[in-house]
């Protein structure tokens, strides 16, 4: 056992700042809840919505002086919280004044006394000046880099940068899942499994008292029940095949669709509830699911729905997410057939053994209550030591748990990084030891695993099988740049452990070499790329700039990748120098139809910054 402290902090911190990226007036996510458990145990709760710069007047904030005044700007509501008042009426409001508010928060409580938690990367554009004396949680409760590729959220790689560069200025990270605790750690040595919970109270059945909703009086039974965002990670496929292959059950939908459930008489979508009307619903469900899709963003995911269906005593059939393999009161589908089996294993139990069922998920429920799991961060942050697993028994016992599912693809992948993150890269290669692999593991990773074992031309045909997997034909130019070097081993890996996000070590070793061969045109281009992904743009800008000045024989391709490339020209536009940054554009076209299409969006970035200047 390790133990966690923040250095020798022992100042009581009253005050809680929650930095979220989802309005308090949502439907209830982690950061309310969070939010909930602080004021319930006698915190000052401020919570600020990410796009809550418009209830901001910049004005009235320079001029405040106390913490009195400052909390003026706020309401607060019955549970304690205080969140920003109704929006201002002016139009040159900007993103900046979220900076002002942090700013001024941290001047009226002389920061001493503040804990920041952030649970959006984007926050870290407002931190910049947050002083020592305060205190920076990271929590991370999302997998961006599967979000940018699978979800349309317009989200871009600088989400992925400014998480990397808020964890590693972190004092603690906090993860929600076992993913992504293998991520985070290679970026703090102070990291927290937290997973989802529930407000067990909440979701206690209250006997006479309890109503059936309206919408259900007419619908009959059984009932399957999903609650949440029917969105891109839900698996319409499945939910089709499910309801078509049961068509005597009824599938119950509340939540919002982003995604359109399938026309099917037996499926139901009964529009949002509020939170305190959701146990109304579960205690006519016999069985409540979770029907994502089995990919790397729902392996970074414990869903907070899967707790309150187990706190309303209610049975899951869920499909594979690590964290939730077969918790008691649940079952875990490995294939459609699997879901469609433990369906009609619920539904079809003698009364005797279903109550069974009901007290498992019950019991399991209790030992996820928000109270029970926030606790020890509650103890860190007034100056008491909490005893965790190091990050060696934690990856550990998460291999161990995952070796009964070893031969489930998703958990084959979860076992590589697992191998990877102790350095135990003969296990990673092992896993693999098949002539077919599947096609959804992180070939990255594997490469990484074999150039660490000393089989290069393995390492160099998975790096090309990830650039073929990923879509990412633009990463050649650059990649065959590396590979054309004499000395290429060595590059290759540095550019291994940045597509791996083992970023510190990928510098480490550049580091080695600059002092070794020199400032090299492609050594430039490695630093420039790994300050990138953690976020120092400044310093990633200079080297960029530095390699873009040292190209010698090189084209701008084969020593940056287009990621830096691309970084390299908006600064460039965004310092006014537009002329070098359409001339690197233009170089890019002639490459290929994969170029010209970067290119332009390069070159409309420009123009639109030129036209705006």
């Amino acid at each position: 056992m390790a133990t966690l402290k923040f250095y020798e902090r022992v100042l009581e911190m009253k005050t809680i700042v929650i930095l979220s990226g989802v309005p308090y007036d949502s439907s209830k996510q982690r950061p309310q809840h969070f939010a909930s458990y602080f004021a319930r145990n006698g915190y000052e709760v401020l919570y600020i919505f990410l796009y809550d710069f418009d209830k901001i007047d910049p004005e009235l904030i320079i001029n405040l002086k106390s913490r009195e005044y400052l909390l003026n700007l706020f309401s607060r509501n019955p549970d304690n919280i205080y969140f920003l008042k109704n929006k201002v009426n002016k139009e040159t409001l900007k993103t900046s004044s979220l900076t002002l508010l942090i700013n001024k928060i941290i001047e009226v409580y002389g920061g001493e006394n503040i804990t920041f938690i952030s649970a959006f990367p984007e926050w870290i554009m407002h931190l910049e000046s947050i002083p020592e004396c305060s205190t920076l949680i990271y929590d991370c409760s999302d997998e961006w880099e599967e979000f940018i590729k699978d979800v349309d959220f317009g989200y871009t790689e600088k989400l992925i940068y400014n998480e990397r560069k808020m964890a590693s200025i972190a004092d603690l990270v906090i993860v929600s899942a076992k993913k992504l605790y293998l991520k985070m750690s290679l970026l703090n040595d102070n990291i927290y499994y937290l997973p989802n919970g529930v407000w067990n109270d909440d979701y206690k059945f209250k006997g006479e008292s309890h109503h059936i909703p309206r919408d259900l009086k007419y619908i009959k039974e059984p009932i399957v029940f999903f609650m949440g965002a029917v969105a891109e990670w839900v698996d319409i496929e499945l939910i089709r095949f499910t309801a078509e292959s049961r068509p005597q059950y009824s599938f119950i939908f509340v939540g919002n669709q982003r995604s359109k459930l399938p026309q099917l008489s037996n499926i139901y979508f009964l529009g949002s509830k509020n939170y305190e009307d959701l146990p109304n619903y579960l205690e006519k469900a016999k069985v409540a699911i979770i029907p994502f899709k089995v990919n790397n963003l729902t392996a970074a995911v414990t869903p907070l729905k899967f707790y309150e269906y187990l706190s309303s005593g209610t049975p899951v059939v869920t499909t594979i997410m690590p964290d939730i393999i077969d918790l008691k009161g649940s079952k875990t589908a490995l294939d459609k057939y699997d879901f469609v089996n433990y369906l009609d294993y619920y539904i079809n139990m003698d009364e005797i053994s279903y109550e069974r069922e009901v007290n498992h998920a019950i019991n399991t429920a209790k030992s996820f209550d928000w109270e029970y799991l926030l606790k020890p961060i509650a103890s860190l942050l007034v100056g008491e030591n909490i005893n965790f697993d190091s990050k060696e028994t934690f990856i550990n016992k998460l291999i161990q748990g995952y070796n009964l599912y070893c031969q489930n693809n998703l958990i084959k992948n979860e076992l590589l990084n697992a191998y990877n993150r102790l350095e135990k890269y003969e296990n990673s290669v092992s896993l693999f030891n098949t002539k077919k692999i599947n096609e959804k593991i992180d070939f990255e990773k594997l490469a990484l695993a074999y150039i660490k074992v000393n089989k290069y031309e393995k390492a160099i045909q998975y790096l090309q099988k990830y650039i073929e997997i990923s879509k990412k034909s633009v990463l050649l130019s650059y990649v065959n740049s590396l590979l054309s070097e004499n000395d290429n081993k060595d590059l290759i890996e540095i550019y291994l452990l940045k597509l791996s996000g083992n970023i510190y070590e990928g510098l480490k070793l550049t580091d080695g070499l600059v002092d070794k061969y020199g400032m090299q045109s492609k050594l430039l281009g490695l630093l420039a790329g790994l300050y990138l992904d953690i976020g120092e743009y400044e310093i990633a800008f200079q080297f960029a700039l530095n390699t873009l000045h040292n190209l010698k024989d090189y084209r701008i391709e084969e020593v940056l990748d287009v990621y830096t490339i691309s970084f390299l020209t908006k600064s460039l536009a965004e310092k006014f120098e537009f002329k070098l940054a359409e001339e690197i554009a233009l170089t890019l076209i002639p490459i290929s139809k994969e170029w010209e299409d970067k290119a332009t969006e390069m070159l409309s970035e420009i123009y639109v910054s030129a036209h705006m200047a």
